[in-house]
């Protein structure tokens, strides 16, 4: 299997609306969603993004802080955090200021585990960040984190683009078998691929490798559905 980053339908639509954040209007919002199930690509797509564009990229963890939130995006941004919060905002300022960057926060979702206060500081620094800065940002989380979402307005009227990433189809991993895969796979493994992977990226790379191997040991370069029963 080839180490290749896929163009799926729901890259396709996170590139969209980053580039519709990407502006440089002074006064439009420039704050993007993404939602979706776990295993269809959110991550993997939002990284991709930030290495072929400088974005910064922070995963947020159980109970982080505000404190710990705004340490680890000075140490994200090339520097050692000082202790003094309102000298962490003052750098993250100066910084993005001078080196405008969009910043992506991933598994947001841990903002809203136990709705603790100490929780939405955090939350609603970032929103403190961007309309300072006027840097785009990207906030991803699972299933359900827009609903979420609407009930902080300060942060919901940012929000100018919401990405709902899809289970794959048929054409999606006909495609994705297409680019990653040496073997041909007949439509039928395809239509396998598709339902016993639930139409998620890492049950589906699972079935590919699996299907590669066998077709290796088997020294097939075509495969059915019935060679892999």
């Amino acid at each position: 299997m080839k180490e290749k980053f896929v163009i799926t339908k729901n890259v396709k639509k996170f590139q969209m609306a980053m580039q519709h954040i990407n502006h440089k209007t002074i006064g439009i919002e420039r704050i993007a969603l993404v939602e979706g199930l776990v295993g269809l690509g959110k991550t993997e797509a939002a990284l991709h993004y930030g290495a072929h564009n400088g974005a910064m990229m922070l995963s947020i963890w159980p109970r982080m802080t505000q404190h710990w939130l705004l340490s680890d995006i000075v140490r994200e941004l090339g520097f050692k955090p000082p202790w003094r919060t309102g000298t962490l905002i003052e750098k993250i300022q100066e910084e993005l200021m001078q080196r405008p960057r969009t910043l992506i926060f991933d598994e947001i979702d841990h903002f809203f585990r136990d709705r603790d206060p100490k929780r939405m500081d955090a939350l609603e620094t970032l929103r403190k960040i961007h309309d300072l800065c006027h840097c785009p940002m990207i906030f991803i989380g699972e299933n359900g984190i827009a609903n979420k979402v609407k009930d902080l307005s300060r942060i919901n009227d940012r929000i100018v683009e919401t990405v709902y990433f899809e289970k794959l189809e048929f054409d999606d991993v006909k495609s994705f078998v297409g680019e990653i895969s040496d073997y041909k796979f007949e439509a039928d493994v395809i239509d396998k691929f598709v339902k016993d992977g639930n139409g998620r990226i890492r049950p589906i790379m699972n079935l590919i490798n699996a299907a590669e191997n066998y077709a290796q040991a088997h020294q097939l370069k075509t495969v059915t559905a019935k060679d892999l029963k």
